[in-house]
């Protein structure tokens, strides 16, 4: 999935994404093809704890475009 599919189907919204495939440039990860695992409720304990441990990746649909820090 793309992401503007993404953002179309859950506008607004935190969602928590699997990165399938990727390119990396300049330290940054530049996600091709995504799938949405669920929607997150808000910002809060959920998404600090996904972030941390990088199974998935929490998202706000509000950004046009999707960029991820390399770690």
């Amino acid at each position: 999935m793309q992401w503007e599919e993404v953002r179309r189907l859950y506008p607004n919204q935190w969602v928590l994404l699997d990165v399938i495939s990727k390119v990396e440039r300049e330290g940054k990860v530049i996600p091709l093809d995504i799938r949405v695992i669920n929607s997150i409720p808000n910002e809060g304990f959920l998404v600090k704890k996904t972030r941390e441990l990088g199974l998935y990746v929490p998202y706000h649909t509000k950004h046009k475009s999707i960029q991820l820090s390399n770690k």
